[in-house]
């Protein structure tokens, strides 16, 4: 699988890591969360956050919410 990088509101970054942890029970597979830290954003609610995640399609089937938030 490539890794896929989400950037997600801070505000829904709680939501992901459930959804990313219940599929990764059902799955089987680990979806090798890490975050890219960005140097001139400030730490405010507002602030989106950027993930990068090993998931397949069967991932956006479960949770197509967070397809929205895939950065090509």
């Amino acid at each position: 699988m490539k890794p896929i990088k989400l950037r997600v509101p801070r505000g829904e970054a709680h939501d992901l890591l459930d959804d990313l942890t219940a599929w990764a029970s059902t799955s089987g597979i680990d979806p090798g969360l890490s975050t890219f830290g960005e140097p001139d954003m400030a730490v405010s609610t507002d602030a989106q956050i950027l993930y990068q995640v090993y998931v397949s399609e069967s991932f956006f089937e479960l949770f197509p919410q967070w397809r929205t938030f895939i950065e090509q």
